[in-house]
């Protein structure tokens, strides 16, 4: 039997150290057969590719003296190149999945990153696009800035504001490059709470509420030692990812203050509220459009202002699963082309619905999801919480009205055109 012209090419052009067994003079051909056959099912066990195989096949068949052999050992070596295919299925098999596996826990991973500086940035009252979307790249390219990034645009937030992290009116913004970092305070193993350590007094405003004087700077403390104060200045009840109380906040329009302390047995305090009008001061002017990048891309981070429509939300009726409406409170822009109106339907969902019972108010806490831009769905982040009033001969429930708005972030890198 001829060997195939193929083969031999193979075997002679292939780089690999292939070693070969002569036979015996004068053993039979069915030995001979049997003999190469063993040897070359060991080599196989070595090879990674169906090259290497077939080199080794047509290197140890050159070798064998009778044509009867060669002709048996040939058609017993089919059945490892079948092996050696196989093999290689279900590796690359393998490694596909792995391929995904890993991909998918990359993807999960930026997200999560996204969403923790979106978080952090918040938590520091920054909310601006630029500012939002810089805090995004730096969490998913290089973690390690980000926190020196967040102190900085805090600080920028603070002095463009009158304030600074110590409550005194700023003479001059420092420069970005110069400004000194707030430092962590040194851990403690211990944080000792006085008095009942299940209760965490409210927090204490320095000025009541009432007419107030445009600059009018408000403090905020509590008598619980070690207790972390946080507030909002939007409507909604502060939860741990609202701003963080750093130094007095400055009053210039008509304001509804609220804030809460947290214990270090994180232990929540009731809720502190008041309003403040200034005189004669103008309604805040809120941003109408999102602008959408020239390449298209709506950036991860990207604040959306959302608005709820329809029916009043009571807590003493809702309940966890309920639809609301939620609508775009702006349009959504590339260029002069409008890719989302303003009132464009937003995926949200009721997550939390408790009556208000006894001394415990109601609550009510939604979370956004998406939206849909030009056709395609775009990834949102972002919720709030609403609690009823506390009051001495009972508590009242929670009322999300018609009207009321609530800032969303764009929760991954979306192409949009």
């Amino acid at each position: 039997m001829k060997i195939p012209s193929a083969l031999v090419l193979l075997g002679v052009l292939t780089t690999v150290s292939l070693a070969q067994i002569p036979p015996t003079p004068g053993m039979p051909p069915v030995a001979q057969a049997q003999q190469a056959f063993a040897f070359a099912q060991a080599q196989s066990m070595m090879m990674t590719n169906q090259a290497q195989l077939q080199g080794m096949i047509a290197a140890q068949a050159s070798m064998l003296t009778s044509v009867e052999a060669r002709s048996m050992f040939l058609a017993q070596a089919a059945s490892l190149q079948t092996r050696v295919t196989a093999n290689q299925g279900a590796l690359f098999s393998a490694q596909a999945a792995a391929i995904g596996s890993m991909q998918h826990s990359l993807a999960r991973q930026k997200q999560l990153q996204v969403q923790s500086a979106i978080l952090s940035m918040r938590s520091l009252g920054v909310e601006n696009a630029s500012a939002m979307q810089g805090a995004v790249q730096l969490a998913v390219f290089d973690p390690v800035k980000l926190s020196r990034r967040a102190a900085m645009l805090h600080a920028e937030a603070a002095q463009t504001s009158g304030q600074t992290s110590s409550g005194q009116t700023a003479a001059q913004p420092p420069s970005p490059d110069t400004a000194p970092l707030p430092a962590e305070p040194p851990p403690m193993m211990i944080r000792p709470t006085f008095g009942n350590a299940l209760v965490v007094e409210k927090p204490i405003f320095s000025s009541p509420p009432g007419t107030v004087q445009p600059g009018t700077k408000i403090s905020i403390r509590s008598e619980t030692h070690y207790a972390t104060l946080y507030y909002t200045t939007n409507g909604w009840t502060p939860t741990t990812q609202s701003a963080k109380y750093t130094g007095p906040i400055t009053i210039n329009t008509s304001t509804h203050l609220e804030g809460i302390a947290v214990g270090p047995n994180f232990v929540r305090s009731v809720v502190e509220r008041a309003d403040y009008q200034v005189p004669n001061s103008p309604a805040p002017v809120l941003e109408s459009t999102v602008v959408v990048p020239e390449d298209g891309i709506l950036r991860a981070g990207t604040p959306v202002r959302v608005a709820f429509a329809g029916k009043e939300i009571d807590s003493e009726s809702a309940a966890v699963g309920d639809e609301i409406t939620v609508v775009l409170d702006e349009q959504v822009k590339l260029g002069k082309t409008v890719l989302a109106p303003k009132g464009a339907p937003v995926n949200a969902a009721l997550t939390f619905a408790d009556p208000a019972h006894g001394s415990a108010p109601g609550d009510l806490v939604f979370e956004v999801h998406s939206v849909e831009v030009a056709g395609k769905r775009v990834p949102l982040f972002g919720g709030e919480t609403l609690e009823g009033a506390k009051g001495v001969l009972g508590s009242k429930n929670a009322k999300i009205k018609p009207g009321m708005t609530a800032i969303a972030f764009v929760a991954a890198d979306s192409p949009v055109k």
